[in-house]
């Protein structure tokens, strides 16, 4: 949807442009027990290697119904997500999973910037995240102004948004928002779960 608007009617002042909306939320700590990261250790043994260095991720085919109800909530999040950002309200989004996959990041391991192209949206979910052990951050994708970026301070302009998270936390984001992981400095060992949505027939 494009803005059109007369001068006239354009408050005098600053406009911040085009912003890039992320959606978090505490959902609690139940959606993934330890057997469930158990069981997925065990029939996805071979560690992948996507945006890992080091640690084990998962192939991206973890499914059953002991991980339905994080398909759930992943999902409420999602329309939440559109809900914020004031989309149609009698739209029956039909959302779809598209690939979900367990993270295990041990001492100095991360995960370097990376994407989720292909796909509409996506999310973490963190299972278990000791202290020190590593922030999630979103890096800008568009050309930057040194000048605005160096010297006025702009925190919306900035190149990186860093958040540390906790146990329970979902954030759920664009897919094609460049995103990473710093390293795990803790002794034990960070594990999060990723995921992929997508809107299935939707019509414009």
């Amino acid at each position: 949807m494009s803005i059109k608007i007369d001068s006239e009617n354009l408050p005098t002042g600053i406009h911040h442009l085009f912003p890039t909306s992320i959606l978090y939320e505490n959902v609690g700590t139940q959606l993934v027990t330890d057997q469930m990261v158990a069981d997925t250790l065990e029939t996805f043994h071979k560690s992948m290697e996507y945006s890992n260095v080091g640690g084990y991720q998962s192939a991206p085919m973890i499914k059953g119904a002991a991980w339905q109800p994080l398909f759930q909530v992943a999902k409420a999040q999602v329309v939440k997500y559109l809900c914020e950002l004031d989309s149609k309200t009698n739209v029956e989004w039909n959302i779809q999973g598209a690939g979900l996959w367990l993270n295990v990041n041990g001492r100095g391991h991360y995960n370097k910037v990376h994407n989720h192209g292909g796909s509409h949206f996506s999310g973490i979910y963190y299972v278990k995240v000791p202290p020190k052990s590593g922030m999630l951050y979103f890096q800008r994708s568009t050309a930057h102004n040194v000048i605005v970026e160096e010297h006025c301070r702009q925190k919306e302009y900035g190149p990186l948004f860093e958040v540390m998270p906790r146990d329970g936390d979902m954030i759920i984001f664009p897919s094609e928002m460049n995103h990473g992981v710093y390293p795990n400095y803790s002794r034990e060992e960070r594990i999060s779960v990723a995921f992929n949505l997508n809107i299935i027939g939707y019509q414009y």
